[in-house]
């Protein structure tokens, strides 16, 4: 493969990206509609074929949710809505109540090799902080504890979040994949 592109608006996950896949990627910022479903897996499947038609290259993108136990899995891939209109405060100001505070991160890689669509799962298992900390990462990192870690993503380097992060373990699904072809 002599090129890969990766759809994302966010330059954060493209230099993550890099730095997890240690291969050459090319940016590409793609205004891609997103079909609405609690699947996460169809997102990213979606999203990947519309990317498709546009780049005409091998490519990938990636789908996040936010799986909260206590609410039986919402917000999952609708995450970034929520966030985007209440913020991380107003995601805590709605769990402070919550005695269960246990979610799952989850993310998908979806790939087009040019004749298939892949799908590569990470998950990191954590609870919800009770206040955000931390300054780095974006998104919802500051809210979020990682399992056997007693901070919260954004008070963590990228270098540390990424060794063990859903993110990196479905990277390293899909370099591994990348890796045998």
């Amino acid at each position: 493969m002599d090129s890969l592109y990766f759809v994302t608006s966010n330059q954060g996950k493209l230099e993550e990206a890099k730095m997890i896949l240690g291969m050459p990627i090319i940016f590409a910022r793609v205004d891609l509609v997103e079909i609405q479903s609690l699947d996460l897996e169809e997102i990213a499947k979606d999203k990947t074929r519309r990317a498709f038609e546009f780049i005409q290259k091998p490519l990938f993108v990636d789908d996040v949710g936010l799986y909260i136990e206590a609410w039986n899995g919402f917000p999952g891939p609708f995450i970034k809505y929520l966030t985007d209109a209440v913020g991380n405060e107003g995601l805590l100001k709605m769990m402070e109540n919550e005695i269960n505070r246990n979610v799952i991160a989850r993310l998908i890689i979806g790939f087009h090799d040019g004749k298939d669509i892949h799908a590569f799962i990470g998950e990191t298992k954590g609870t919800l902080a009770k206040e955000s900390r931390g300054e780095n990462g974006f998104g919802w990192d500051s809210v979020f504890i990682p399992k056997g870690i007693d901070k919260t993503y954004a008070e963590l380097s990228m270098e540390q979040k990424s060794t063990f992060s859903h993110r990196r373990i479905a990277l390293e699904n899909f370099r591994n994949y990348l890796r045998q072809k």
